[in-house]
């Protein structure tokens, strides 16, 4: 059998089974080695052990629980934990934040699940929030862009957008906005926006939907679109949130940029 394929069948016992009590030994016999050799393994290709694997997933999917409402003595113990307090130690230790905060609102810490290949990269947790927002509306223009190798060309448009008007230079929060068409399989239209009206720019309506935001301190087009993939194919799955739609608003502040996905 392929070693990935064992690998990852390690990471599917793991996952089905991080609301109950983990037997490690089924580890090592899915890997048709000893324990001591397949957490080495594991350790080898991750930098983190199986069991630091488990921790982080469980206190990942914990505040997801949190934003549902679940109360923490509730989410402690659907995890292991013997009480609140040790808990809410490793939560802290975890997401930087405290289960109260996440459950008002604060962003929080994503560990995804893990996917070997033979190519096999770790991949970089990252902090989310969850926010639920009305329909809002938003100025702006808009140009079609080809959907694959866009950034030389996103970058450009920004560009050309900030140099012809000064209100970009004056403003705390400047929006782009993907804008998928349902006809077309190459080309997507971006938006470039503002809350207050300016120069040309048409009105376009942001629908009311709860946003799954994560941020970035890069304002690189491809940055912003590794974010965006990563997000889809690895961050969105290690929670179980689904998108509604492939339309993605970037909020660009002074110092970072907030990427917003709708969820269903």
């Amino acid at each position: 059998m392929n070693i990935y394929k064992q690998l990852n069948e390690v990471i599917d016992y793991l996952e089905n089974n991080l609301k109950e009590k983990i037997d490690y030994n089924k580890t090592a016999k899915i890997l048709g080695t000893n324990l001591y050799i397949a957490e080495q393994l594991f350790k080898l290709l991750t930098g983190i052990t199986m069991k630091e694997y488990v921790r982080y997933r469980r206190l990942t999917l914990a505040a997801k629980d949190l934003r549902n409402n679940m109360k923490v003595i509730d989410v402690a113990n659907t995890y292991g934990y013997t009480n609140p307090s040790s808990f809410t130690r490793s939560f802290i230790t975890f997401h930087n934040t405290t289960p109260k905060e996440v459950k008002n609102g604060k962003a929080s810490k994503i560990y995804p699940v893990l996917h070997f290949k033979s190519n096999y990269t770790n991949t970089n947790d990252i902090k989310y929030k969850i926010v639920h927002n009305k329909k809002f509306t938003l100025y702006t223009l808009k140009q079609l862009f080809p959907i694959n190798n866009n950034s030389n060309f996103i970058e450009k448009y920004w560009k050309s957008i900030k140099d012809k008007n000064k209100q970009f230079k004056n403003t705390k929060k400047r929006y782009g906005i993907s804008e998928l068409i349902k006809s077309n399989t190459e080309k997507f239209y971006y938006h470039v926006g503002l809350e207050e009206k300016w120069d040309n720019a048409s009105r376009f309506t942001i629908s009311s939907s709860s946003w799954f935001v994560i941020t970035t301190s890069s304002f690189k087009a491809l940055d912003i679109n590794n974010y965006i993939n990563n997000t889809e194919d690895i961050y969105l799955p290690s929670l179980n949130y689904k998108l509604k739609e492939k339309n993605y608003l970037e909020i660009y502040y002074d110092n970072y940029v907030e990427i917003w996905f709708p969820l269903t």
